[in-house]
């Protein structure tokens, strides 16, 4: 159950089952320190995993006004109350909806996501009662999971079948790999997928 509350600053802070979703003595501070600890982002599509109380999607806008930003939810009573109180970047925050990881597997949003090859990121602290959901949200958005694979590597008529063994495994590149070396892919596109794999040593 989700339900809010002021802090010492008046500020909306969200729970969920009466666990915050931010940091209660200074969550403008917490938003900060994770922003910074994302370095140089690397596309101007950021894609969020959790809203929490917004205050870490507040701080990412700050960054770059051009920046678009998607967050990634399961909790749509967070969202109301996250436009009143960051109204000045609501034209530039997309939440997306997800009650389970085929709704989002099956939304445009993430083949927009996948197709544009976002810079997917998590806040783990709003994350709550959704840390199995929004982990399983997480890998699908990387390309870490087989849907996610089958996703990408779908136009190449690739053999994953021995990817099912261990369906509940998430995967790397180096899991992916004898397979690419098996199938009927040109050297040069192989080439590609052995570079991937030296990068992840």
């Amino acid at each position: 159950m989700i339900s809010f509350s002021e802090n010492h600053e008046s500020a909306l802070i969200s729970y969920e089952d009466g666990q915050a979703l931010a940091s209660l003595r200074d969550p403008q501070g917490e938003a900060l320190k994770w922003v910074y600890s994302l370095g140089i982002l690397p596309t101007k599509h950021i894609v969020v995993v959790g809203l929490g109380a917004g205050f870490h999607i507040a701080a990412l806008a700050d960054v770059d006004p051009e920046l678009r930003i998607t967050v990634v939810e399961s909790r749509e009573s967070l969202i109301s109350v996250f436009r009143s109180q960051f109204s000045d970047i609501e034209n530039r925050v997309e939440v997306v909806i997800a009650h389970s990881a085929q709704e989002l597997l099956g939304s445009l949003a993430f083949e927009e996501i996948q197709d544009n090859r976002c810079f997917v990121v998590s806040f783990r602290e709003c994350w709550a009662a959704q840390a199995n959901l929004f982990t399983e949200y997480f890998a699908h958005l990387t390309g870490r999971t087989l849907e996610s694979v089958q996703y990408h590597l779908a136009e190449m008529e690739i053999n994953l079948k021995a990817l099912f063994l261990d369906n509940n495994k998430t995967l790397s590149v180096k899991d992916i790999l004898p397979i690419i070396e098996a199938s009927a892919l040109e050297e040069r596109e192989k080439q590609n997928f052995r570079i991937l794999g030296e990068l992840v040593n």
